[in-house]
């Protein structure tokens, strides 16, 4: 009886490829059959999705449920695990804000566009419970998250940005040594990012440095990026990408977090007079 109702509700699902992104490898559960994600917004940052979607491509699952077995599942327990999480079943108790870009960061990248599929169900693999998901990796539905973004069809550069700024997350949220070794690196990046401009400034436009040859400074600041990979474990790719990108990305949205400080500060003048 379980058998066929199963069986009955699978014939009800209409997969058919995501409109955005045709050949992305996500499909959704389309009456319509135009391959559309139905949102409601329910407030000023939150949204409900309407119907299920999921992500399939063979190469990507079948990686995943490999790298589950190695980590101590049974093969049926792998390819259970990894189904679930491409699913994504939409629920009202958990709204979503589509991918979680910072404002100060979204001159950058959307909330929404070809990643978007992607970042929700990276969202529901990811939770404050270190490795809760249903990979049961953190660092695992990090490098899934990468692999539906390419895909999907998002830039090399930006998605592996993306990852690497998922990749900081988890790092962070695992606490211990983890934690304290991407302090150790924030601080070596300040140190880093702060040496390469000085010197690329100095030599540039012939300018005082303190150090006696800003070339030499220059060198070692850059080589800082590879000293301090380790400090990312297994995901030391992540802080090299992480680390040429705070070259430019850093001071951009410094620039836009300031402005962004001061339109809120505008705002609230303009409150506090009466304006509306």
């Amino acid at each position: 009886m379980g058998e066929a109702t199963s069986a009955e509700a699978e014939m009800d699902v209409r997969w058919v490829p995501w409109r955005v992104a045709p050949h992305s490898g996500f499909v959704v559960d389309d009456p319509t059959g135009k391959g559309s994600v139905q949102v409601v917004q329910v407030d000023d940052r939150q949204f409900l999705v309407l119907n299920t979607f999921r992500y399939s491509d063979p190469d990507v699952e079948k990686d995943l449920s490999t790298r589950l077995v190695r980590s101590g599942m049974s093969d049926a327990q792998a390819r259970a695990a990894v189904d679930d999480a491409r699913t994504f079943v939409p629920r009202e108790d958990n709204p979503t804000d589509l991918a979680s870009v910072p404002r100060f960061m979204r001159w950058f990248e959307d909330s929404y566009g070809r990643h978007t599929l992607a970042a929700m169900i990276h969202d529901e693999l990811i939770s404050d419970a270190v490795n809760s998901g249903a990979l049961k990796s953190d660092t695992l539905s990090d490098r899934f998250f990468r692999e539906m973004m390419r895909t999907s069809g998002v830039p090399w550069l930006k998605r592996w940005l993306m990852w690497s700024a998922v990749a900081l997350r988890t790092r962070w949220v695992a606490g211990g040594y983890r934690r304290w070794s991407i302090v150790l690196w924030l601080l070596l990046s300040v140190v880093g990012i702060t040496a390469t401009v000085g010197s690329a400034g100095a030599l540039l436009f012939d300018r005082p440095w303190p150090v006696s040859s800003p070339a030499w400074s220059l060198v070692v600041a850059l080589l800082m990026i590879f000293i301090a990979a380790p400090l990312w474990g297994r995901q030391w790719a992540a802080s090299l990408i992480a680390a040429v990108g705070a070259l430019w990305l850093v001071p951009a949205a410094a620039m836009t977090s300031l402005a962004w400080v001061v339109y809120s500060a505008l705002e609230r003048i303009a409150r506090a007079v009466g304006l509306r």
